[in-house]
């Protein structure tokens, strides 16, 4: 039987796998219109499950269910309908109903149409269509032989950092393991445009709970590299973006590991790197994901504040000022089995206040959301990120092992943090003005792109 944090760790890288599945197959992208007529599968609902549910439920990837047929999805039709209806499947938990940024790139989430087509298929008794309506297969890569980036570039990692190996225990508390490495193979610097990690074996997949690397440069200067969690294992720079990596860098890790009742020597976590192609400078360079607190406001020490009693609740909210013109491209919760929410949200200079985004937090899924580049924040020095977290330790959390325990700050799971990882950008303000002015004209051309298709119907 396969071990209980082998099968967590699967199922829960699933998110970076649909990602770089969802964008090697864009060109197959399902267009969500309410059905006319009576609803089907072959018709209606195998174009959604191929597009939103496949890149896990298929054969030997994470999912327990295979879902490639009618024979395969019928029998699961009053499942899948409680769990789209309840948003909770696909695997996305960007709240729609708060946040000015809704486009985001590889986005699992379902439309309102497309649940209320499955709905409407499994009201009707789940009936399979006219056969030749069926969608061609789609010819998915294999799942446990390549990196799920590789779909993307079509090619495979142009370096693989390997961390130390690490003895976890069969049997005691969680682990931590602090990994120092020098990078070989690289001859000269070269410019990283996608980061993806995973653990090297089975074996360590069965104890693995999270990665955080950083790059540390021949001067000791050290920025953030990749971070890998359950349900997170891609990191993707915007497309005019990089991070530069030189001849006899370092990589150093923070790996968290869980005993699982047995030994497991040697655990390793592998770090894979795409270059952009050599002569190729891009033209900012990125620091990646960063976190930002809400467990260290005010000054106070990390976690200074976190103190949630039993059957509770507590909102923690961290305040930081930008220093310099910045771009944010993506974003990426952190909190433990008592975290509920989490959002960030912008006080400009000029005094205006947005929601940028709100995550409903569920720790098995450490999802990245990346924005669609068109709509990527471009924020001013001195706009003020507010990053709030809510915990929930009632009984109503249903991931909560025990609403009658204290809940303190802590690095074990069952202890709680809260800190919102950012992928960003900074700029020089010469460079930020271009940007205000390139993403002005982007916009109007994409609105008068979108009268002259609405004027053309």
């Amino acid at each position: 039987m396969m071990p209980q944090r082998s099968r967590v760790w699967q199922m829960l890288s699933a998110q970076a796998v649909a990602l770089a599945a969802l964008f090697a197959f864009q060109g197959n992208a399902f267009t969500a219109d309410r059905p006319t007529g009576p609803v089907t599968f072959t018709k209606d609902v195998a174009p959604i499950i191929q597009q939103k549910c496949q890149m896990c439920h298929r054969p030997g990837s994470v999912a327990p269910m295979v879902f490639m047929t009618y024979e395969h999805v019928r029998p699961w039709a009053l499942p899948i309908k409680d769990r789209v209806t309840k948003r909770l499947m696909p695997p996305w938990h960007v709240d729609k109903t708060v946040g000015v940024i809704q486009e985001f790139q590889g986005d699992l989430s379902l439309s309102d149409e497309q649940i209320e087509t499955i709905v409407a298929w499994v009201d009707a008794g789940a009936p399979l269509g006219n056969p030749s309506d069926m969608p061609a297969p789609i010819n998915w890569p294999d799942f446990t032989s390549s990196w799920r980036l590789e779909a993307e570039y079509k090619r495979p990692p142009d370096l693989i950092v390997r961390t130390q190996p690490y003895t976890v225990v069969a049997n005691g508390l969680d682990q931590w393991f602090d990994s120092n490495v020098e990078v070989k193979g690289l001859t000269e610097p070269r410019w990283i445009r996608a980061v993806e990690s995973r653990p090297a074996t089975t074996e360590t997949a069965s104890v693995f709970h999270h990665l955080a690397s950083s790059l540390v440069g021949r001067d000791g200067e050290r920025s953030g590299l990749q971070g890998g969690a359950l349900g997170k294992t891609v990191d993707i720079f915007p497309s005019d973006s990089g991070k530069l990596i030189e001849p006899g860098s370092r990589v150093e890790s923070d790996m968290h590991f869980f005993p699982v009742g047995r030994e497991v020597k040697d655990a390793v976590v592998e770090i894979a790197i795409w270059f952009y192609d050599k002569g190729v400078t891009p033209r900012f360079e990125t620091r990646g994901e960063v976190a930002f607190l809400s467990d260290a406001g005010g000054g106070m020490p990390r976690g200074g504040d976190l103190f949630i009693p039993p059957h509770g609740t507590q909102m923690m909210r961290g305040v930081h000022v930008l220093k310099r013109p910045t771009r944010i491209h993506s974003i990426r919760g952190h909190m433990h089995l008592r975290g509920k929410a989490q959002a960030v949200e912008a006080i400009y200079p000029d005094g205006r206040r947005e929601i940028l985004s709100r995550i409903n937090w569920q720790h098995n899924w450490h999802n990245t959301y990346i924005f669609a580049e068109h709509v990527q924040p471009l924020l001013p020095t001195g706009t003020v990120l507010i990053v709030t977290s809510w915990f929930d330790n009632t009984a109503q959390n249903r991931h909560n092992p025990d609403p009658d325990q204290f809940v303190v700050f802590g690095r074990r799971t069952v202890d709680e943090m809260s800190h919102l990882w950012l992928g960003l950008t900074e700029f020089d303000q010469d460079d930020f003005q271009e940007l205000i002015a390139e993403r002005k004209a982007l916009l109007t051309s994409r609105a008068t792109a979108a009268a002259r298709t609405t004027a053309g119907r």
